[in-house]
């Protein structure tokens, strides 16, 4: 019987990985999503894994052998626990299936929904690690947040997607 199974792979090599696995007859997954970074150059708009140094492969361990997976360019092995690969459940795989979009592929996070006067901590870019406090909708993506800098409270305008709840 078919499962999903969780591959650990190399730093930055999932896409690598992925290929060579492929070319071996077996049936991967590897999410992928959109970030906006800043650089000493500006802003960089990159596409990396969902999940860092993961892939997924859906195999048959009765029928086909999974010790090929660990000497696959770019691949270390797979998740395990104990002597046997952990399969990671089928509604894992299907909701993950479920957020790629079909134009580009990519998973499409969804930000938080915020509520005024709620905490939140800025998760990516300059002001990252910050907490402030949600005051209102600026666009459709972005939002006003009040930060305590340098002493005093101000007003500063982020994108939705720079944001996590505070916990």
């Amino acid at each position: 019987m078919e499962a999903w199974f969780a591959v650990i792979t190399k730093p930055r090599c999932e896409a690598t990985a992925q290929q060579h696995l492929a070319r071996q007859g077996y049936e991967c997954l590897l999410p992928r999503v959109r970030r906006i970074l800043r650089g000493a150059a500006g802003l960089k708009d990159r596409v990396e894994a969902l999940f860092p140094n993961y892939l997924f492969l859906r195999a048959d361990p009765d029928r086909v052998s999974l010790a090929p997976v660990r000497s696959t360019r770019g691949a270390v092995g797979l998740v395990r626990f104990g002597a046997g690969p952990v399969q990671v459940p089928d509604s894992v795989i299907e909701r993950i299936r479920s957020r790629v979009h079909a134009e580009d592929g990519l998973i499409r996070l969804a930000a938080p929904e915020l509520k005024m006067g709620q905490g939140v901590r800025v998760m990516e870019g300059p002001l990252s690690g910050w907490d402030g406090i949600f005051l209102a909708e600026a666009g459709i993506d972005r939002v006003r947040l009040l930060l305590e800098l340098l002493g005093t409270s101000r007003e500063v305008v982020l994108p939705r997607s720079q944001l996590g709840l505070r916990v």
